[in-house]
């Protein structure tokens, strides 16, 4: 008998809204491709299902929920009035995606980030749940309101989303605890063009503003166009928002102050550029940016996970918040971004290097699953 530890099938599962959590699952689904191992995704809605399948992995589009919060909670009555229509076609999607996994061939092992349909899927199969995201340590951790804004309507989502997991890898860009011994704080996943890309300090501040529903970037980005235009005219101010923003926000540019479609081969190199980085508060962007070695200066868009990265980052002066994009608080951000720069850069040499998914790769081949012998040719 040999020792030979065999390829693993894996399923992830990928919160389709928003680039930050595809980003960051692609990037450990490549790993552990390149680890040997068979990687299918699930995820929902077309552009994302086509972004992994442009990546050479087999995907489909999965079902995700309406449920938003209200107040500091999600209400029973506001699910049910969000998805009472959608529900049909979303069980017959979820049942197709049982009868793909079924003639695929059923996975060793479902990984999911902040979605419900892998969950049913492991469930249903009887396979390991793992957890791979940053927005568990809002369930599982016991973290302060901040504000107007609490936990509780995220831990409600992840209990809807994933009743129960195996094993749960929550990405972390500042230290945190926790006794759970099936909980595992791990740095952020960040992909290796943003590890290796070449860092210079030129008087460029780069920007990403984003939408959350009806709240945009247009007050942001005329704001911050302002405070350039009238107090920094030795910087160039280079804003990028998503391609349906920017026809109205051109409006705004002028010689020092670019409005730009976002697109991540331009932007990092641009970011790794820059003396500082203007943004919402969202959790890859800033991750990202620290790995860069760049403070931030957030504007947090109305979410409990935004306010929470915004208020730690502020509190350990690794950059700036504030409610909205003011000239007092933009410029206080700039005067001290030598600074603040210099405090991220010991932040992650101290905290951020480690590269997770060396670790996420090892506990997945230590399943049983993974641990099975094979006979050897001679053996046979």
């Amino acid at each position: 008998m040999s020792g030979y530890t065999r390829p693993l099938s894996v399923v992830i599962g990928v919160n389709g809204i928003g680039m930050g959590h595809s980003v960051r699952q692609s990037v450990i689904a490549q790993y552990l491709r390149d680890r040997g191992h068979q990687v299918r995704i699930v995820t929902n809605g077309s552009s994302r299902v086509e972004y992994f399948r442009d990546l050479g992995f087999p995907a489909w589009d999965g079902w995700m929920p309406t449920l938003l919060a209200r107040g500091d909670r999600i209400h029973a009555s506001d699910a049910i009035r969000a998805n009472i229509w959608q529900v049909p076609a979303g069980v017959t999607k979820h049942l197709r995606l049982r009868r793909i996994i079924r003639d695929t061939g059923i996975p060793d092992v479902f990984i999911t980030d902040y979605e419900p349909n892998t969950p049913r899927l492991a469930y249903h199969f009887g396979k390991p749940l793992i957890s791979v995201d940053q927005q568990s340590k809002y369930r599982h951790l016991d973290l302060p309101t901040v504000g107007r804004y609490a936990r509780t309507a995220d831990a409600q989502r992840l209990r809807y989303f994933a009743p129960r997991v195996d094993r749960s890898f929550i990405c972390s860009f500042v230290p945190l605890d926790a006794d759970d011994q099936k909980l595992e704080l791990i740095a952020p996943v960040v992909p290796e063009v943003v590890r290796s890309a070449p860092v210079t300090t030129e008087p460029l501040a780069t920007a990403y503003f984003s939408r959350y529903f009806d709240h945009g970037p247009e007050e942001s980005v005329l704001a911050l166009a302002e405070v350039f235009r009238q107090h920094v005219p030795d910087r160039v101010l280079r804003i990028y928002a998503q391609a349906a923003e920017t026809s109205n926000l051109r409006q705004y540019a002028s010689d020092r102050i670019e409005i730009c479609t976002f697109d991540r081969e331009a932007f990092i190199p641009d970011m790794a550029r820059s003396e500082a980085v203007f943004s919402n508060a969202g959790f890859n962007l800033i991750s990202e940016a620290f790995v860069l070695g760049k403070p931030v200066h957030l504007t947090p868009l109305p979410t409990y996970d935004q306010h929470w990265c915004a208020k730690v980052i502020h509190e350990a002066e690794l950059g700036t918040s504030a409610p909205r994009i003011t000239p007092g608080a933009v410029l206080d951000f700039l005067n001290r971004s030598q600074e603040l720069r210099n405090n991220v850069v010991h932040h992650r040499d101290e905290h951020l290097l480690a590269d997770p998914r060396e670790r996420i790769a090892s506990y997945l081949e230590s399943l049983p699953a993974a641990s099975q012998q094979t006979l050897t040719p001679s053996a046979r």
